[in-house]
């Protein structure tokens, strides 16, 4: 209970922290732009709801903290409500002198540079964030060498094996394992050209990707492309010899051993030197075994043993030849790859990669998107603020700060693009509106513009409630109620 309550603690200052950054930089870019052009702003609210504190400023401006932390809002003068709605009553009466401060009085391009400022600010969060990462602890770039094959995938079928290394796809250059899962997951199934190197041999192998249910970081599946490949795992088992220390210990194929005597390793030599560096004649194994069950084909079972090995003379060059003579077992992985490759940035370079990461998260996002509008897609990845909490629980809780600042970052950019949809409600509707104005030289009518902001509201709403929905399916609620979804 003591942990239960621990962990709800923890995840719930997490999920504040990460939406109160998000929310607080998206509103300060309405803020600031609007400050910048004279716009008399009466309230920055962080949350809606009863004020819980708040103060108000030289300018006029009451800041304050609402008690329903579900995002925020800037209220400038001459709005009817927090979505930027203007007040026609209140702008029919308007004096001369109130319009210098009137935002709905201001001309359309600093209407709209008001409204585009809060996702841009967003975005900017993001890069800051990522270069800061980046300068500050690098990059562990996971080898894009091929770990697992499996079978009866594309992969498969093209002809990739384990221990290709992927040098391109296509025109793009690959770094690391993850570039491959970015290029795949947004292929939309297109064949893709994979220029692999295998020993000293360069081989062109065509592949196309197809739908795969995977676990995400946390082990719930979801629907993505792929080609049925998995990232190296020097610890991976491909055959374990009869009448041997690793048959005795209870090695199995497609175990995966993550820990020699309590300490990890990064490629299959160090795991054989860890081995050999027992003192006690024998080592302690952490082994990661698949899961029988099929509801959990994903996940891994923690079995730890004592393996007994054969002592080699002298020092290891051969890790697969020591591990096959001294343990009796051989891995996935031949050749003793490194797991990772540590890449130190400058800032120019931090910021290039910084971007990059940025736009794969909006190409991924308009990709997800495309799938659901053509029937493609898998809805239950909707997630709402629910979502977000959960995620945000699980990732202070499982993994620390750093990852909870890196997944803010991410959750700038959805929030940030999600802002710029041309529904009306959300900063893109309002852009929507300027731009019609622009053509039509006048505003819509008030009724035109009321209508569309009741539609905008329904959309919205109507999204949250099914976000939410998917939420409460995924967390299990109504199963534990007794329905079924």
């Amino acid at each position: 209970m003591l942990e239960l309550a621990t962990n709800l603690v923890l995840g719930g200052l997490g999920f504040l922290a990460v939406i109160t950054l998000v929310v607080f930089v998206h509103e300060l870019g309405h803020f600031s732009a609007g400050r910048l052009f004279g716009v008399k702003i009466e309230s920055f609210s962080i949350g809606f709801g009863r004020e819980l504190v708040g103060f108000t400023d030289r300018h006029g401006t009451r800041w304050k903290i609402g008690w329903l932390p579900l995002g925020g809002f800037v209220k400038f003068w001459g709005d009817e409500g927090v979505s930027s709605v203007p007040d026609h009553e209140k702008l029919q009466r308007i004096s001369e002198a109130e319009k210098a401060g009137s935002f709905h009085h201001k001309p359309l391009y600093q209407k709209a540079i008001v409204s585009v400022a809060g996702p841009a600010a967003n975005f900017a969060l993001a890069i800051v964030i990522l270069t800061g990462l980046l300068l500050a602890y690098g990059d562990r770039l996971d080898t894009p060498v091929i770990g697992t094959v499996q079978k009866g995938f594309p992969a498969e079928r093209a002809g990739l094996r384990a221990g290709d290394v992927v040098v391109r796809i296509d025109e793009t250059p690959i770094r690391s394992f993850s570039d491959i899962v970015q290029i795949v997951t947004v292929s939309d199934r297109s064949p893709l050209r994979f220029r692999v190197r295998r020993g000293s041999v360069m081989q062109d192998i065509t592949v196309v990707p197809t739908m795969i249910s995977k676990p995400d970081s946390f082990g719930d599946p979801i629907q993505d492309p792929g080609i049925g490949i998995k990232a190296l795992l020097p610890g991976e088992i491909e055959t374990v010899s009869p009448n041997t220390a690793a048959a005795a210990a209870g090695l199995k194929p497609n175990d995966v051993i993550v820990a020699v005597n309590d300490k990890g390793f990064e490629s299959s030599l160090e795991l054989a030197q860890a081995i050999q560096d027992t003192k006690a004649g024998k080592v302690a194994l952490m082994v990661l075994r698949p899961n029988p069950l099929p509801k959990k084909s994903w996940n891994r079972d923690i079995v730890k043993m004592d393996l007994i090995p054969a002592v080699l003379p002298g020092p290891i060059s051969d890790a697969d030849a020591a591990l096959l003579e001294s343990a009796g077992f051989a891995v996935k992985a031949k050749g003793s790859p490194n797991l990772f490759v540590q890449v130190n940035y400058g800032l120019f370079d931090a910021v290039a990669r910084a971007a990059h990461d940025t736009k794969f998260i909006v190409v991924k996002t308009f990709y997800f998107i495309g799938q659901l509008l053509t029937g493609r897609g898998d809805y239950q990845q909707l997630s709402g603020p629910l979502g977000i909490a959960t995620v945000s629980a699980k990732v202070t809780v499982q993994f620390g700060l750093i990852p909870l600042i890196n997944l803010a970052a991410v959750l700038s950019v959805s929030i940030g693009l999600l802002n710029l949809f041309p529904i009306p409600m959300l900063d893109g509707g309002h852009i929507l509106y300027y731009g019609i104005e622009a053509v039509r030289g006048r505003p819509l009518g008030e009724w035109a513009q009321e209508l569309g902001f009741r539609i905008g509201l329904a959309l919205v709403l109507s999204l949250l409630l099914f976000a939410t929905w998917n939420d409460l399916t995924k967390l299990g609620l109504f199963g534990f109620l007794g329905f079924h979804s």
